[in-house]
Parts: C-alpha cells; sequence; structure tokens
C-alpha cells in the first residue's frame, strides 16, 4: 500500500530527476569548446596511469575485451601489462633499443618468457590489432576527435548529439554522439563516433566507433585514471627490473 512517505519519496525523486535533466541542459556548450577545453586540460598533462578497455574489430571478427594496465609520459612514453584475457601477462614498452625506436614484448610462456623487438609500425608489431602501439592513450583519442569532429563542423557535415550526463566508469562524464556523413568517400574515419568526457578532468575516458554499416570497430576506454602521478624514466627503462624484459 502506498502512504504520504510513499508519495513524499515519489516527488522528491521526481523533482531531483527534473533538475538533474535541467542542469544537463543548461551545461550543454557548443562542441568546438568542448574540444577546446579538452585541448587546454590534456595541455596540463605530463604523465598518467590508467585501466586500458580495448575491444577492435580484425579481419571482420569483433575480438574480445582486453584490459591492459598503462602508463603514460609525454611525449611518447607507454609502457602496457595484460591484465586479464588471452595475453594475461604480456608486457610492451615503446620506445626500448639503442636507436630508442623500437617496441619491445614480454611474452609470457609455459616456463619463463621470452622478449621480442619489433618495428613499432611492422605488421608482424601490429598483428591483431588495427592501430601500432604509437596510437594508444588519451592524447591520440583526442587527436582523432579534434581531425574528425573539426573537418566536420568546418563544412557542415557533422550532427551532434549530446546526450548528456551519465556515469562513466563511477565518475560523472557527458556524453556526445558524432554522426558524419554516410558516404565513406568524404574521407572521415568512421559514421559514428560515441564519446565521453570525463566532467573533472576535461578529457575523453570512453570511445565507441562505429562503421558504415553501423558495426562497431572499436571501444576504447580509460578508468582509474591518476593524471599526474609523478611517473619517471624508470618506469619507461626496459631495464626496469620490476619488468624483466
Amino acid at each position: 500500500m502506498s502512504g504520504p512517505a510513499t508519495r513524499v519519496s515519489v516527488l522528491m525523486l521526481t523533482l531531483a530527476y527534473t533538475a538533474s535533466m535541467a542542469l544537463a541542459k543548461a551545461e550543454s556548450v557548443p562542441f568546438a569548446q568542448v574540444i577546446e577545453e579538452m585541448h587546454q586540460a590534456y595541455g596540463q598533462v605530463d604523465n598518467y596511469t590508467a585501466t586500458f578497455l580495448l575491444q577492435e574489430r580484425i579481419d571482420r571478427e569483433l575480438g574480445p575485451n582486453q584490459q591492459l594496465l598503462l602508463k603514460f609520459k609525454k611525449p611518447l612514453k607507454i609502457y602496457l601489462r595484460w591484465l586479464k584475457g588471452q595475453h594475461e601477462g604480456r608486457q610492451a614498452l615503446y620506445p626500448a633499443g639503442v636507436d630508442g625506436n623500437e617496441l619491445w614484448v614480454r611474452l609470457p610462456l609455459l616456463v619463463g618468457a621470452i622478449t621480442l623487438s619489433f618495428d613499432p609500425q611492422s605488421p608482424r608489431a601490429r598483428k591483431g590489432s588495427r592501430h601500432p602501439i604509437t596510437d594508444v592513450g588519451i592524447g591520440k583519442l583526442l587527436d582523432f576527435i579534434t581531425d574528425n569532429a573539426s573537418r566536420g563542423l568546418q563544412h557542415g557535415e557533422l550532427t551532434i548529439e549530446d546526450n548528456g550526463q551519465r556515469i562513466t566508469f563511477g565518475r560523472p562524464a557527458r556524453r556526445y554522439i558524432l554522426h558524419f556523413p554516410a558516404d565513406p568517400a568524404r574521407g572521415y574515419y568512421c559514421m559514428t563516433a560515441l564519446i565521453d568526457v570525463d566532467h573533472e578532468h576535461r578529457l575523453p575516458v570512453y570511445a565507441e566507433i562505429f562503421d558504415w554499416h553501423g558495426q562497431l570497430i572499436e571501444r576504447y576506454g580509460y578508468l582509474d585514471v591518476r593524471i599526474n602521478p609523478g611517473l619517471t624514466e624508470e618506469d619507461f627503462n626496459p631495464h626496469n627490473p620490476a619488468y624483466g624484459f
């Protein structure tokens, strides 16, 4: 049975929802301004750590969800460790080697492990991935958004849905859905991109990318992001004893 307390609770929930929706609409700003805010925020970043979520479509097959530890330091130092799935325990480091332009990969074996060296742009290094390791990171995601959205806005070919506030990885964020021309000949990377921007960090932390058939081709996420935690050169040293390269 419903009583006065129940009616009051329903009324309070309704008022709270209405207020949150009004706030979401009031906070909506032009997407060009959102891009500028993201660049300003990323300009204050020197290094960060995150749990990197990755899923890609390779040879028409959508691969499994992967979860990796990511360490990143500007301008382009990357350390990855696979945390779950079939590649659990694998590590990757860039740059490495004498010339500072090698990708080192540490593969766990049934007994021990082996370290391999690759040209990061080579087919061998990119096997099983849509992108080289040099494309990993929040900055590269921001570049993708900027390059495609700025061109789309300039030519009046981009439709933007502001889906308002939501919780992404346990944190307040705002979702935007970018719709590009349905003609791949226009030269955009995709037809649709779903982007979540973290409210506090003002950085893109989640993306889903769809092709011209409406298929998901890429999904990336950055959770547990720690901005400027004080990573040092030792975090990217191939001879760091914690890594075992």
